[in-house]
């Protein structure tokens, strides 16, 4: 593939993921992403990727493996690193602040297919998780049992699990109408560092409670 044909692939690879995030999987078609490409030809879709379920792919892939990569990578750096429960906690919220607010346009399209895969999901949305979410869902559990202890129910390693993420999408999902609520809050993509910071702090004194309370032998 000469420069030039790598140009087109890369346009139509943009205008997709733009495409894509603001109308979803069924919402978008061939000529609306070929028109936010620049007006490059239809059949180019199908040249490049072989039509729009393996373009769609194609940019849920790159995502997901982004994403994955970076939670993965530096979670297993710190536990080589013989590094404590807490601070895994600790890169482990900042990872997923980072990945939620830190990557403009790439962050932004992440979340909003993410919510629309959620809501409608498409055929493409197993495959991903098995090989992404769930490698990344395990290993986040285990984190969880270091706090509550080996023989904690998966009930409550999920609860906390979900308790120690929520806040941060809840966040980023909401937060162009906690923008227009109070204008004078910073952007996240500037405080993400110390939104994380706090969410650790609340995380951390919950994950603490509740082994505290296990070991007390409350349920």
């Amino acid at each position: 593939m000469d420069a030039s044909e790598a140009g087109v692939k890369d346009k139509l690879f943009w205008a997709a993921l733009r495409t894509f995030a603001a109308k979803g999987y069924k919402g978008a078609t061939v000529r609306a992403v070929c028109q936010e490409a620049g007006g490059v030809n239809v059949s180019a879709v199908q040249y490049y990727y072989g039509g729009k379920d393996k373009l769609y792919q194609a940019v849920l892939e790159v995502l997901f493996t982004a994403a994955d990569q970076r939670f993965r990578q530096r979670l297993l750096d710190e536990a080589k690193a013989g590094a404590e429960p807490e601070e895994r906690l600790r890169l482990l919220i900042e990872v997923y602040c980072q990945v939620l607010f830190a990557h403009g346009e790439v962050g932004d399209a992440f979340l909003r297919l993410w919510a629309m895969e959620l809501a409608n999901p498409t055929p493409f949305l197993g495959d991903m998780a098995e090989r992404h979410s769930r490698p990344q869902t395990l290993a986040m559990l285990g984190l969880m049992a270091e706090f509550a202890g080996p023989d904690a129910p998966v009930t409550t390693l999920v609860a906390m699990m979900s308790c120690v993420l929520g806040p941060c999408l809840y966040q980023a999902l909401l937060w162009q109408n906690h923008q227009r609520i109070v204008p004078e809050h910073p952007p996240m993509a500037e405080h993400w560092p110390v939104f994380a910071e706090q969410c650790f702090r609340h995380a951390l004194a919950g994950l603490r409670a509740v082994g505290q309370n296990r070991q007390g032998g409350a349920s």
